[in-house]
């Protein structure tokens, strides 16, 4: 109900301003913005991995995997292997350049929070986004931990072109035998 009041604040102007006034931020801007679970993630590409995504029309994802660690072995919502409860996730789609992320934490479910020993926590999770090549094709850092640890300053995420890669973006295997 809260993000409704907002975005009726911020649309009302738009309603009444003149067609060559000042625009209002963009729906995707609106739509980003964060829940109590939401973190900012740096995310910062090295010029030849922005520059390859970028010449292929190919996108990033920056994947936030919300979890807790469950109170018992019978704790509702643990899954199969019985090691975590799963909390929901969010998958922001951004263009392959290095900028501040938000990981809004809407996909953030709290179903099972009374399941969780402790406090929530998050694997954030970056990789190409698959819309021109079948594969990825960047090595990126993680992040782990809890989310308030994440709220606290933005998540540092750096990555680059995965090694071995052929114009294509298929990972070229070396094979023979060394020294010929």
């Amino acid at each position: 109900m809260k993000h409704l009041a907002i975005l009726a604040l911020v649309m009302a102007p738009a309603a009444c301003a003149p067609a060559s006034g000042p625009e209002v931020a963009p729906a995707a801007e609106i739509e980003t913005m964060k829940t109590p679970y939401g973190f900012d993630v740096q995310l910062t590409l090295t010029p030849r991995a922005a520059e390859k995504l970028a010449q292929t029309d190919e996108a990033v994802n920056v994947a936030a995997m919300y979890y807790g660690l469950p109170v018992s072995d019978t704790a509702p919502g643990i899954d199969e292997h019985g090691m975590e409860i799963g909390l929901g996730r969010d998958d922001v789609e951004v263009a392959p350049q290095s900028a501040l992320v938000v990981a809004p934490g809407a996909g953030f479910d709290p179903t099972y929070l009374a399941s969780v020993k402790g406090e929530p926590e998050v694997l954030v999770n970056v990789y190409s986004a698959r819309k021109t090549h079948e594969n990825n094709l960047l090595s990126c850092g993680i992040y782990q931990g809890p989310i308030s640890m994440a709220q606290k300053k933005p998540v540092d995420i750096r990555c680059d072109l995965i090694d071995g890669l052929n114009e294509d973006g298929d990972v070229v295997v070396e094979t023979g035998t060394p020294g010929q």
